[in-house]
């Protein structure tokens, strides 16, 4: 959307664009709201199958309905720090990360280039972990080769992403992925769960594996509780490897500041401001309300988006409990797809076939999605401290990206881990411990940077802040104990 704000940019009060009469209006229709689901939709797509699939399901038969408290408490953890971050791209036009490389203390540019490192170390655990779970899935239905299938389905799916030859393929899979979503959710009260214990789930207290599994999985419970359920709590909805480029996204979507018709002056001016300098947002009333009025979008895209991931996680964590507890039966190893099509069977026994084909197609579109959503991260990561990076945008880094992604990829599908082994150091640090500092930097930004009448309000203030302080100790502690340091 475009305006016709009159007066220089370099020199004036910065002007939203009008904002669309649906966000203006005082109460909202959930077809308005639904609207705006757009990159919300696309992190959903790519955590459903590992995150929610097989991890979810994992944390219900290890440790039953106990850990339910930990799906509310991520969703509204990750949920208000990805608001807090698409609100500041949609009312500044400036993603928060060229922001941090500015204000921070310390070295120019240091915290980007953290979680830059942080980012590009987890992309290769996760792309392969998820090939190598469809691998795995494959080979059990007897169809080949588990590590040829990973790497194939690796390799084919980044070639699709690179020349964008996926689009009939992804409608058919979101319209199976949300079949299936909708099966899980009546198996829910099909499986019949002990609705006593799923309430006393929701409140944290504490948690320690089934006794059935330190006999019939004593690898598992060789695992701290804590690094198990942080590694959950990193797939659940995704991490910062996934958040940075979703902000990013935004830029396509054109809302507020990102739809003005002079966006690229703007950046200027505001890469030119110093550090400690109030962005020049106007502070007029109507411009005020303007500001309000857009910062609805990015609202209702992340609470449509994580609404549903934590229904969706909570619903195979409970069949989880109640289907593969109840029958000492754990995605584990090279089985953490397989014991899942019980849910969809306890339905009707016709739709465990169709979980073989709703998998397949929720794994492969997991692992062709995150192609162009790792080279988003990488360029909004780079592109911060780096006017090469910025020049060359973010098609002109992909080689990068899909090489190193590519080739770590490989390697680690070649060492012969399994997927939970894969993608543990990556969820832990990139989707727990990076979400939280990353949070931390929100706030910062918001005090220092951001005019008092644009500022965070206090419930997303105190959400934001909450959220950062629990993410970033749940993510050290489930990091030293991953390596030893506390049992």
């Amino acid at each position: 959307m475009s305006t016709e704000e009159s007066g220089r940019i370099e020199d004036t009060a910065l002007r939203l664009p009008e904002p669309p009469t649906g966000l203006r209006q005082r109460r909202v229709t959930v077809v308005t709201a639904l609207k705006y689901f757009g990159p919300g939709a696309i992190i959903a797509s790519l955590t459903i199958g590992s995150g929610e699939s097989i991890l979810a399901s994992r944390e219900g038969a290890v440790f039953g309905y106990a850990v339910l408290w930990a799906v509310v408490v991520g969703s509204i953890a990750k949920g208000a720090l990805v608001y807090a971050s698409n609100r500041h791209i949609t009312l500044t036009g400036e993603h928060p990360m060229a922001r941090f490389a500015k204000v921070l203390p310390g070295p120019r540019g240091w915290f980007p280039v953290l979680l830059a490192l942080i980012c590009l170390m987890s992309f290769p655990g996760w792309a392969s972990g998820v090939a190598v779970a469809l691998g795995d899935f494959l080979e059990s239905m007897g169809a080949g080769d588990a590590t040829y299938f990973a790497a194939g389905l690796l390799l084919f799916a980044g070639v699709l992403s690179w020349v964008g030859g996926y689009t009939v393929l992804e409608r058919v899979q979101v319209a199976i992925a949300g079949m299936m979503v909708v099966l899980v959710l009546v198996a829910v009260f099909v499986a019949q769960p002990d609705w006593l214990g799923v309430l006393g789930g929701l409140v944290p207290g504490d948690f320690d594996y089934a006794p059935f599994v330190a006999d019939k999985y004593p690898d598992i419970v060789g695992t701290s509780v804590w690094v198990e359920l942080v590694v959950f709590m990193g797939g659940l909805g995704g991490g910062m490897y996934d958040y940075i480029g979703y902000t990013g996204m935004l830029r396509e979507k054109k809302w507020g500041m990102l739809g003005h018709r002079e966006i690229d002056a703007i950046g200027d001016r505001l890469a030119a401001m110093e550090p400690r300098d109030r962005l020049p947002l106007s502070t007029e009333p109507q411009e005020v309300q303007k500001a309000r009025a857009w910062s609805r979008a990015p609202l209702f895209d992340m609470l449509a988006a994580f609404l549903a991931l934590g229904i969706i996680a909570a619903a195979f964590m409970i069949n989880g409990a109640a289907i593969l507890g109840e029958k000492q039966q754990v995605p584990e190893g090279n089985d953490v797809l397989t014991h899942q099509s019980q849910f969809l069977a306890s339905v009707a026994p016709v739709f465990e076939y169709f979980y073989i084909v709703a998998i397949v197609m929720v794994l492969f579109g997991t692992i062709y999605a995150v192609w162009e959503a790792y080279s988003w991260t990488t360029y909004e990561s780079l592109a911060a401290v780096s006017k090469k990076v910025r020049v060359r945008g973010q098609r002109g880094i992909r080689p990068f990206v899909y090489g190193w992604t590519g080739i770590g990829a490989l390697l680690m599908i070649a060492s012969g881990a399994s997927f939970v082994d894969l993608i543990t150091p990556a969820s832990i640090v990139g989707g727990v411990f990076a979400c939280g500092i990353y949070g931390a930097g929100l706030l910062y930004v918001d005090k220092v940077n951001m005019p008092r009448e644009y500022r965070m309000a206090t419930l997303l203030r105190v959400l934001v802040a909450a959220g950062s302080v629990f993410l970033t100790v749940c993510g050290v502690i489930a990091m030293l104990s991953y390596a030893g340091v506390v049992s």
